[in-house]
Protein backbone atom coordinates (compact mmCIF):
# COMPACT_ATOMS: atom_id res chain seq x y z
CA UNK A 1 0.00 0.00 0.00
CA UNK A 2 1.36 3.29 -0.97
CA UNK A 3 1.68 6.65 1.27
CA UNK A 4 -1.84 7.47 -0.25
CA UNK A 5 -3.69 4.95 1.28
CA UNK A 6 -4.57 2.97 -1.95
CA UNK A 7 -4.18 -0.53 -2.97
CA UNK A 8 -1.37 0.41 -5.63
CA UNK A 9 2.18 -0.89 -5.15
CA UNK A 10 5.13 0.67 -5.74
CA UNK A 11 8.37 -0.92 -6.09
CA UNK A 12 12.06 0.29 -6.16
CA UNK A 13 14.66 -1.64 -8.18
CA UNK A 14 18.20 -0.71 -8.44
CA UNK A 15 20.40 -3.12 -10.75
CA UNK A 16 23.80 -1.70 -12.23
CA UNK A 17 23.58 -4.23 -15.33
CA UNK A 18 20.23 -2.87 -17.20
CA UNK A 19 19.97 -6.59 -18.77
CA UNK A 20 19.30 -7.91 -15.40
CA UNK A 21 16.96 -4.86 -14.60
CA UNK A 22 14.72 -4.45 -17.70
CA UNK A 23 13.19 -8.35 -17.71
CA UNK A 24 12.78 -7.99 -13.76
CA UNK A 25 10.73 -4.69 -14.19
CA UNK A 26 8.70 -5.44 -16.89
CA UNK A 27 7.55 -8.92 -15.01
CA UNK A 28 6.56 -6.91 -12.06
CA UNK A 29 4.67 -4.59 -13.98
CA UNK A 30 2.87 -7.30 -15.67
CA UNK A 31 1.75 -8.11 -11.99
CA UNK A 32 0.07 -5.07 -11.66
CA UNK A 33 3.08 -3.31 -9.79
CA UNK A 34 4.10 0.34 -9.99
CA UNK A 35 7.79 -0.15 -11.28
CA UNK A 36 10.95 1.92 -11.04
CA UNK A 37 14.34 1.27 -12.31
CA UNK A 38 17.31 2.20 -11.54
CA UNK A 39 21.33 1.27 -12.79
CA UNK A 40 22.80 3.81 -10.15
CA UNK A 41 22.07 3.54 -6.59
CA UNK A 42 22.31 7.65 -5.74
CA UNK A 43 19.32 8.00 -8.09
CA UNK A 44 17.11 5.13 -6.72
CA UNK A 45 17.78 7.32 -3.25
CA UNK A 46 16.52 10.75 -4.54
CA UNK A 47 13.71 9.00 -6.18
CA UNK A 48 13.07 7.09 -2.58
CA UNK A 49 13.22 10.75 -0.74
CA UNK A 50 10.59 12.58 -3.40
CA UNK A 51 8.04 9.39 -3.80
CA UNK A 52 6.65 6.53 -1.90
CA UNK A 53 8.06 3.02 -2.08
CA UNK A 54 6.96 0.06 -0.60
CA UNK A 55 9.51 -2.73 -1.38
CA UNK A 56 13.06 -1.87 -2.67
CA UNK A 57 14.95 -4.95 -4.76
CA UNK A 58 18.70 -4.22 -4.87
CA UNK A 59 21.63 -6.24 -6.48
CA UNK A 60 24.24 -7.28 -3.78
CA UNK A 61 27.47 -6.30 -5.68
CA UNK A 62 27.35 -2.26 -7.46
CA UNK A 63 30.26 -0.68 -7.82
CA UNK A 64 29.05 2.69 -6.51
CA UNK A 65 27.64 1.35 -3.62
CA UNK A 66 26.78 -2.47 -2.46
CA UNK A 67 23.75 -3.55 -1.73
CA UNK A 68 23.37 -3.79 1.70
CA UNK A 69 24.62 -0.17 2.33
CA UNK A 70 22.07 0.62 0.17
CA UNK A 71 19.46 -0.88 2.13
CA UNK A 72 20.76 0.99 5.22
CA UNK A 73 20.65 4.17 3.15
CA UNK A 74 17.44 3.72 2.39
CA UNK A 75 15.61 2.77 5.42
CA UNK A 76 17.22 5.61 6.90
CA UNK A 77 14.68 7.28 4.50
CA UNK A 78 11.99 4.87 4.66
CA UNK A 79 11.95 2.68 7.75
CA UNK A 80 8.81 0.86 6.98
CA UNK A 81 10.78 -0.29 3.30
CA UNK A 82 10.53 -3.50 2.54
CA UNK A 83 14.24 -4.73 1.58
CA UNK A 84 14.60 -7.53 -0.70
CA UNK A 85 18.36 -8.41 -1.94
CA UNK A 86 19.32 -10.06 -5.09
CA UNK A 87 22.66 -11.16 -5.62
CA UNK A 88 24.44 -14.27 -7.83
CA UNK A 89 26.62 -14.86 -4.37
CA UNK A 90 24.02 -17.33 -2.64
CA UNK A 91 26.50 -18.31 0.04
CA UNK A 92 25.35 -18.65 3.43
CA UNK A 93 27.46 -15.65 4.69
CA UNK A 94 25.61 -13.20 2.28
CA UNK A 95 22.26 -14.71 3.06
CA UNK A 96 23.04 -14.10 6.86
CA UNK A 97 24.61 -10.39 6.44
CA UNK A 98 21.68 -8.97 4.14
CA UNK A 99 18.97 -10.46 6.83
CA UNK A 100 21.53 -7.92 9.14
CA UNK A 101 20.96 -5.41 7.40
CA UNK A 102 17.13 -5.81 7.13
CA UNK A 103 16.39 -7.23 4.51
CA UNK A 104 13.62 -9.24 4.32
CA UNK A 105 14.72 -12.05 1.77
CA UNK A 106 16.87 -12.24 -0.51
CA UNK A 107 16.85 -14.24 -3.91
CA UNK A 108 19.45 -16.27 -5.91
CA UNK A 109 20.64 -14.86 -9.45
CA UNK A 110 19.54 -16.13 -12.13
CA UNK A 111 15.89 -14.61 -10.87
CA UNK A 112 13.65 -17.07 -11.01
CA UNK A 113 10.47 -14.82 -11.89
CA UNK A 114 8.17 -16.95 -10.61
CA UNK A 115 9.99 -17.17 -7.04
CA UNK A 116 10.51 -13.69 -7.34
CA UNK A 117 6.87 -12.53 -7.74
CA UNK A 118 6.06 -14.94 -4.77
CA UNK A 119 9.06 -13.33 -2.93
CA UNK A 120 7.95 -9.60 -3.42
CA UNK A 121 4.15 -11.05 -2.24
CA UNK A 122 5.15 -12.09 0.88
CA UNK A 123 6.98 -9.09 1.14
CA UNK A 124 4.07 -6.50 0.61
CA UNK A 125 1.83 -8.80 3.14
CA UNK A 126 4.64 -8.27 5.71
CA UNK A 127 4.73 -5.20 5.15
CA UNK A 128 0.74 -4.62 6.01
CA UNK A 129 0.77 -6.64 8.84
CA UNK A 130 3.88 -4.21 10.21
CA UNK A 131 1.52 -1.40 9.20
CA UNK A 132 -1.20 -2.93 11.17
CA UNK A 133 0.89 -4.00 14.04
CA UNK A 134 2.19 -0.23 14.33
CA UNK A 135 -1.44 1.14 14.10
CA UNK A 136 -2.68 -1.00 16.83
CA UNK A 137 0.66 -0.41 18.85
CA UNK A 138 0.47 3.12 18.74
CA UNK A 139 -3.44 2.77 19.39
CA UNK A 140 -2.24 0.90 22.52
CA UNK A 141 0.09 2.90 24.11
CA UNK A 142 -1.54 6.09 23.26
CA UNK A 143 -5.12 5.13 24.46
CA UNK A 144 -6.36 7.57 27.48
CA UNK A 145 -8.35 3.95 29.11
CA UNK A 146 -6.16 1.32 30.29
CA UNK A 147 -5.44 -1.77 27.85
CA UNK A 148 -4.15 -5.23 28.93
CA UNK A 149 -3.63 -9.45 28.42
CA UNK A 150 -3.87 -11.74 30.67
CA UNK A 151 -3.36 -15.59 31.38
CA UNK A 152 -5.96 -17.84 32.53
CA UNK A 153 -4.41 -17.98 36.53
CA UNK A 154 -4.19 -14.14 36.33
CA UNK A 155 -0.75 -13.23 35.24
CA UNK A 156 -0.41 -9.90 32.96
CA UNK A 157 1.41 -10.88 29.91
CA UNK A 158 1.26 -7.29 28.22
CA UNK A 159 -0.33 -3.75 29.53
CA UNK A 160 -0.20 -0.31 28.04
CA UNK A 161 0.61 2.84 29.78
CA UNK A 162 -2.16 4.23 30.40
CA UNK A 163 -2.91 1.01 32.51
CA UNK A 164 -0.01 1.51 34.70
CA UNK A 165 -0.79 5.18 35.30
CA UNK A 166 -4.58 4.60 36.40
CA UNK A 167 -3.31 1.78 38.90
CA UNK A 168 -0.52 4.22 40.37
CA UNK A 169 2.76 2.46 38.97
CA UNK A 170 5.61 4.24 37.12
CA UNK A 171 6.25 2.36 34.26
CA UNK A 172 4.13 -0.94 32.58
CA UNK A 173 7.20 -3.49 33.83
CA UNK A 174 6.35 -2.59 37.22
CA UNK A 175 3.16 -3.35 36.92
CA UNK A 176 3.29 -6.56 35.06
CA UNK A 177 6.15 -7.46 37.78
CA UNK A 178 2.62 -7.27 40.34
CA UNK A 179 2.16 -10.53 38.93
CA UNK A 180 -0.90 -12.32 40.34
CA UNK A 181 -3.53 -9.27 39.13
CA UNK A 182 -6.46 -10.85 41.58
CA UNK A 183 -4.40 -9.32 44.51
CA UNK A 184 -5.76 -5.43 43.30
CA UNK A 185 -9.57 -6.46 43.40
CA UNK A 186 -10.39 -5.03 47.06
CA UNK A 187 -13.10 -7.97 47.42
CA UNK A 188 -12.33 -11.40 47.82
CA UNK A 189 -13.26 -13.52 45.00
CA UNK A 190 -13.51 -10.83 42.48
CA UNK A 191 -11.60 -12.16 40.38
CA UNK A 192 -13.01 -15.67 40.29
CA UNK A 193 -16.14 -13.46 39.11
CA UNK A 194 -14.60 -12.18 36.66
CA UNK A 195 -13.63 -15.73 35.10
CA UNK A 196 -16.97 -16.82 35.72
CA UNK A 197 -18.91 -14.24 34.15
CA UNK A 198 -16.68 -13.76 30.47
CA UNK A 199 -16.82 -17.58 30.28
CA UNK A 200 -20.71 -17.74 29.89
CA UNK A 201 -20.42 -16.22 26.47
CA UNK A 202 -16.91 -15.47 25.91
CA UNK A 203 -17.16 -11.84 26.94
CA UNK A 204 -17.91 -9.20 29.41
CA UNK A 205 -19.17 -5.93 29.52
CA UNK A 206 -19.32 -3.21 32.44
CA UNK A 207 -17.51 -4.89 35.37
CA UNK A 208 -17.38 -2.99 37.74
CA UNK A 209 -15.10 -3.01 40.96
CA UNK A 210 -12.57 -1.30 43.49
CA UNK A 211 -9.31 -2.05 43.09
CA UNK A 212 -5.84 -1.41 45.05
CA UNK A 213 -3.81 1.55 43.51
CA UNK A 214 0.27 0.40 44.24
CA UNK A 215 0.27 2.99 47.01
CA UNK A 216 -2.95 1.10 48.74
CA UNK A 217 -5.47 3.62 48.09
CA UNK A 218 -9.04 2.55 46.45
CA UNK A 219 -10.35 3.56 42.70
CA UNK A 220 -13.32 2.36 41.41
CA UNK A 221 -12.79 0.65 38.03
CA UNK A 222 -14.57 -0.87 35.03
CA UNK A 223 -13.62 -3.86 32.85
CA UNK A 224 -14.97 -4.56 29.06
CA UNK A 225 -13.17 -8.10 28.62
CA UNK A 226 -12.85 -11.22 26.33
CA UNK A 227 -11.72 -14.64 26.19
CA UNK A 228 -9.54 -15.57 23.37
CA UNK A 229 -8.98 -19.19 21.66
CA UNK A 230 -6.62 -21.00 19.73
CA UNK A 231 -7.41 -22.74 16.65
CA UNK A 232 -8.10 -25.34 19.05
CA UNK A 233 -10.65 -24.21 20.84
CA UNK A 234 -8.33 -23.94 24.05
CA UNK A 235 -8.24 -20.74 26.09
CA UNK A 236 -5.47 -19.04 25.43
CA UNK A 237 -5.77 -15.37 27.18
CA UNK A 238 -8.04 -12.66 28.24
CA UNK A 239 -7.43 -9.77 26.73
CA UNK A 240 -9.18 -5.87 27.97
CA UNK A 241 -9.75 -2.31 28.56
CA UNK A 242 -9.87 -0.88 32.04
CA UNK A 243 -11.58 2.71 32.90
CA UNK A 244 -11.33 4.73 35.59
CA UNK A 245 -14.77 5.47 36.65
CA UNK A 246 -14.20 6.92 40.72
CA UNK A 247 -14.98 10.31 39.85
CA UNK A 248 -18.44 9.06 38.68
CA UNK A 249 -18.66 6.16 41.24
CA UNK A 250 -18.10 9.24 44.39
CA UNK A 251 -21.13 10.97 42.49
CA UNK A 252 -23.85 8.25 42.46
CA UNK A 253 -22.74 7.48 46.15
CA UNK A 254 -23.39 11.17 47.37
CA UNK A 255 -26.62 11.08 45.17
CA UNK A 256 -27.96 8.10 46.73
CA UNK A 257 -26.87 9.78 50.12
CA UNK A 258 -28.38 12.68 49.38
CA UNK A 259 -31.53 10.58 48.33
CA UNK A 260 -31.57 8.66 51.63
CA UNK A 261 -31.12 12.22 53.61
CA UNK A 262 -34.00 13.27 52.08
CA UNK A 263 -35.93 10.57 52.74
CA UNK A 264 -34.75 10.62 56.29
CA UNK A 265 -35.51 14.46 56.52
CA UNK A 266 -38.97 14.32 54.76
CA UNK A 267 -39.69 11.70 57.61
CA UNK A 268 -38.50 13.88 60.06
CA UNK A 269 -40.50 16.54 59.02
CA UNK A 270 -43.51 14.63 59.07
CA UNK A 271 -43.10 13.61 61.94
CA UNK A 272 -41.83 17.54 63.46
CA UNK A 273 -45.22 18.03 62.14
CA UNK A 274 -47.53 15.51 63.84
CA UNK A 275 -45.39 16.20 67.51
CA UNK A 276 -46.05 20.50 66.22
CA UNK A 277 -50.11 19.42 66.04
CA UNK A 278 -49.76 17.68 68.93
CA UNK A 279 -48.49 20.35 70.98
CA UNK A 280 -50.33 22.87 69.82
CA UNK A 281 -53.66 20.60 70.57
CA UNK A 282 -52.75 19.75 74.05
CA UNK A 283 -52.02 23.65 75.23
CA UNK A 284 -55.66 24.22 73.46
CA UNK A 285 -57.42 21.46 75.02
CA UNK A 286 -55.48 21.18 78.70
CA UNK A 287 -55.42 25.08 78.97
CA UNK A 288 -57.06 26.86 76.54
CA UNK A 289 -60.23 24.37 76.85
CA UNK A 290 -60.28 24.03 81.01
CA UNK A 291 -59.77 28.16 80.95
CA UNK A 292 -63.57 28.32 78.71
CA UNK A 293 -65.13 25.31 80.52
CA UNK A 294 -64.13 27.44 83.10
CA UNK A 295 -65.52 30.17 82.22
CA UNK A 296 -68.92 29.28 80.75
CA UNK A 297 -69.16 27.50 84.64
CA UNK A 298 -68.51 30.88 85.78
CA UNK A 299 -71.01 32.90 83.82
CA UNK A 300 -73.64 30.13 85.19
CA UNK A 301 -73.10 31.02 88.54
CA UNK A 302 -72.71 34.84 87.77
CA UNK A 303 -76.67 34.00 86.52
CA UNK A 304 -77.48 33.28 90.62
CA UNK A 305 -75.28 35.60 91.48
CA UNK A 306 -76.90 38.85 90.21
CA UNK A 307 -78.42 40.10 93.73
CA UNK A 308 -75.41 39.45 95.55
CA UNK A 309 -73.29 42.34 94.77
CA UNK A 310 -70.15 40.65 96.81
CA UNK A 311 -70.86 37.29 94.59
CA UNK A 312 -71.07 39.16 91.89
CA UNK A 313 -67.86 41.10 91.91
CA UNK A 314 -66.06 37.80 92.92
CA UNK A 315 -67.00 36.06 89.98
CA UNK A 316 -66.23 38.79 87.62
CA UNK A 317 -62.75 38.95 88.94
CA UNK A 318 -62.37 35.45 88.71
CA UNK A 319 -63.64 35.66 84.95
CA UNK A 320 -61.31 38.24 84.25
CA UNK A 321 -58.24 36.28 85.63
CA UNK A 322 -59.04 33.27 83.44
CA UNK A 323 -59.49 35.53 80.49
CA UNK A 324 -56.20 37.19 81.31
CA UNK A 325 -54.52 33.61 81.41
CA UNK A 326 -56.23 32.38 78.21
CA UNK A 327 -54.82 35.50 76.58
CA UNK A 328 -51.11 34.27 77.83
CA UNK A 329 -51.91 31.08 76.67
CA UNK A 330 -52.87 32.09 72.87
CA UNK A 331 -49.54 34.57 73.08
CA UNK A 332 -47.58 32.04 74.28
CA UNK A 333 -48.87 29.57 71.50
CA UNK A 334 -48.41 32.20 68.86
CA UNK A 335 -45.08 33.17 70.01
CA UNK A 336 -43.86 29.94 70.02
CA UNK A 337 -45.22 29.27 66.25
CA UNK A 338 -43.93 32.50 65.46
CA UNK A 339 -42.73 35.35 67.76
CA UNK A 340 -44.92 38.91 67.24
CA UNK A 341 -41.77 40.92 67.64
CA UNK A 342 -39.99 39.12 64.49
CA UNK A 343 -42.66 41.33 62.62
CA UNK A 344 -43.61 44.10 64.67
CA UNK A 345 -40.37 44.86 66.12
CA UNK A 346 -37.55 43.58 63.91
CA UNK A 347 -34.99 40.60 63.77
CA UNK A 348 -32.79 41.71 66.90
CA UNK A 349 -35.74 41.64 69.13
CA UNK A 350 -36.89 38.54 68.20
CA UNK A 351 -33.61 37.04 68.93
CA UNK A 352 -33.33 38.71 72.31
CA UNK A 353 -36.40 36.87 73.18
CA UNK A 354 -35.80 33.76 72.02
CA UNK A 355 -32.13 33.75 73.86
CA UNK A 356 -33.67 35.15 77.10
CA UNK A 357 -36.01 32.48 76.63
CA UNK A 358 -33.74 29.54 76.02
CA UNK A 359 -31.97 30.87 79.15
CA UNK A 360 -35.19 31.00 81.10
CA UNK A 361 -36.19 27.65 79.90
CA UNK A 362 -32.72 25.49 80.13
CA UNK A 363 -31.09 27.27 82.84
CA UNK A 364 -27.77 28.00 80.44
CA UNK A 365 -26.18 30.95 80.53
CA UNK A 366 -26.95 33.14 76.85
CA UNK A 367 -25.39 35.79 75.97
CA UNK A 368 -26.31 37.98 72.81
CA UNK A 369 -24.26 40.71 71.14
CA UNK A 370 -25.42 42.20 67.81
CA UNK A 371 -23.98 45.04 65.85
CA UNK A 372 -25.48 47.14 64.47
CA UNK A 373 -29.06 47.86 65.96
CA UNK A 374 -30.89 49.67 63.41
CA UNK A 375 -30.59 47.15 59.91
CA UNK A 376 -33.04 46.46 57.47
CA UNK A 377 -33.47 42.97 56.15
CA UNK A 378 -35.60 41.09 53.81
CA UNK A 379 -38.78 39.02 55.54
CA UNK A 380 -37.28 35.59 54.39
CA UNK A 381 -33.67 36.55 55.30
CA UNK A 382 -34.69 37.63 58.95
CA UNK A 383 -37.43 34.65 59.52
CA UNK A 384 -34.41 32.42 58.05
CA UNK A 385 -32.10 33.83 60.57
CA UNK A 386 -34.12 33.75 63.43
CA UNK A 387 -35.35 29.77 62.59
CA UNK A 388 -31.67 28.64 62.37
CA UNK A 389 -30.40 30.31 66.02
CA UNK A 390 -33.97 28.79 67.28
CA UNK A 391 -32.60 25.16 65.89
CA UNK A 392 -28.92 25.89 66.90
CA UNK A 393 -30.14 26.64 70.63
CA UNK A 394 -32.25 23.58 70.85
CA UNK A 395 -28.95 21.95 69.82
CA UNK A 396 -26.90 23.24 72.62
CA UNK A 397 -29.72 22.28 74.81
CA UNK A 398 -30.41 18.54 74.02
CA UNK A 399 -26.66 17.43 72.81
CA UNK A 400 -23.85 20.14 74.19
CA UNK A 401 -23.86 19.48 77.85
CA UNK A 402 -23.00 23.06 77.93
CA UNK A 403 -22.71 25.40 80.41
CA UNK A 404 -22.71 29.03 78.39
CA UNK A 405 -23.22 29.78 74.87
CA UNK A 406 -22.58 33.26 73.18
CA UNK A 407 -24.91 34.27 69.98
CA UNK A 408 -23.17 37.17 67.52
CA UNK A 409 -25.25 38.59 65.23
CA UNK A 410 -23.85 41.64 62.56
CA UNK A 411 -24.88 43.34 59.58
CA UNK A 412 -22.78 44.89 56.73
CA UNK A 413 -22.75 45.85 53.13
CA UNK A 414 -21.52 42.15 52.20
CA UNK A 415 -24.38 40.29 54.02
CA UNK A 416 -25.48 38.56 57.34
CA UNK A 417 -23.14 36.74 59.90
CA UNK A 418 -24.72 34.86 62.60
CA UNK A 419 -21.93 32.96 65.10
CA UNK A 420 -23.18 30.71 67.69
CA UNK A 421 -20.49 28.75 70.05
CA UNK A 422 -20.83 26.71 73.19
CA UNK A 423 -18.79 25.67 75.68
CA UNK A 424 -19.82 21.64 75.69
CA UNK A 425 -18.16 18.68 74.97
CA UNK A 426 -17.80 19.59 71.09
CA UNK A 427 -19.60 18.12 67.94
CA UNK A 428 -17.50 15.12 65.94
CA UNK A 429 -17.45 15.07 61.94
CA UNK A 430 -19.51 12.32 61.74
CA UNK A 431 -22.41 13.51 63.32
CA UNK A 432 -22.34 17.18 61.58
CA UNK A 433 -22.80 15.28 58.33
CA UNK A 434 -24.37 12.12 59.98
CA UNK A 435 -27.94 10.85 58.53
CA UNK A 436 -29.87 11.31 61.42
CA UNK A 437 -28.77 15.33 61.72
CA UNK A 438 -31.82 16.63 60.80
CA UNK A 439 -31.40 19.98 62.34
CA UNK A 440 -27.93 20.69 60.69
CA UNK A 441 -29.11 19.44 57.35
CA UNK A 442 -32.32 21.53 57.53
CA UNK A 443 -29.85 24.71 58.34
CA UNK A 444 -27.95 23.70 55.27
CA UNK A 445 -30.51 23.71 53.15
CA UNK A 446 -32.23 26.98 54.65
CA UNK A 447 -28.55 28.63 54.11
CA UNK A 448 -28.28 26.92 50.64
CA UNK A 449 -31.39 28.47 48.99
CA UNK A 450 -30.07 31.84 50.01
CA UNK A 451 -27.10 31.15 48.21
CA UNK A 452 -24.94 31.40 52.01
CA UNK A 453 -22.65 29.40 53.75
CA UNK A 454 -22.25 27.36 56.37
CA UNK A 455 -19.50 26.09 59.28
CA UNK A 456 -19.95 23.89 61.81
CA UNK A 457 -16.85 23.14 63.58
CA UNK A 458 -16.72 20.86 67.16
CA UNK A 459 -13.51 20.15 69.39
CA UNK A 460 -13.57 17.75 72.06
CA UNK A 461 -13.94 19.68 75.49
CA UNK A 462 -13.97 22.94 73.84
CA UNK A 463 -17.31 23.36 72.44
CA UNK A 464 -19.20 23.88 69.07
CA UNK A 465 -18.70 26.98 67.06
CA UNK A 466 -22.11 27.43 63.82
CA UNK A 467 -21.61 30.14 61.62
CA UNK A 468 -23.73 30.81 59.44
CA UNK A 469 -22.81 34.06 56.35
CA UNK A 470 -25.88 35.52 53.96
CA UNK A 471 -25.21 37.22 51.41
CA UNK A 472 -27.78 40.53 51.10
CA UNK A 473 -28.38 42.08 47.52
CA UNK A 474 -27.50 45.67 47.64
CA UNK A 475 -31.31 46.50 46.17
CA UNK A 476 -32.84 44.57 49.37
CA UNK A 477 -30.91 44.70 52.39
CA UNK A 478 -28.48 46.05 54.46
CA UNK A 479 -28.09 48.94 56.31
CA UNK A 480 -30.48 51.77 57.17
Amino acid sequence: MDKKGTDIVRLLIVDDESDSLSPVCELLQQCGYVVSGYTSCGDALAALREGGYDVLLTDLVMPEMDGISLLKEAFAVDPGLVGIIVTGQGSIESAVNALKSGAFDFVLKPVDLEMLKQTVSRGMEFRRLRERERKYRSIFENAIGGIYQTTKEGRCITANRALARILGYSSVEEFIAVGDIGRLYVEQGRRQDFVRLIARNNILTGFESEVYRKDGSRIWVCEHARAIYNSLGNLEYYEGCVEDITVRKRAEEELRSSREQLRRLSAYLESAREEERLYIAREIHDELGQMLTALKMELFCLNKTVNDQDAFIEKTKSMSELIDAAIKTVKRISSALRPTLLDDLGLVAALEWQVEEFEKRTGISCELMTYPEDFHLERNVSVTLYRILQEALTNVARHSEAAKVRVSFSVDMNGALLDVCDNGIGITESQIYGPESFGLTGIRERVHLLGGQVEIKGREGIGTTLRVEIPLPKDQGGLC
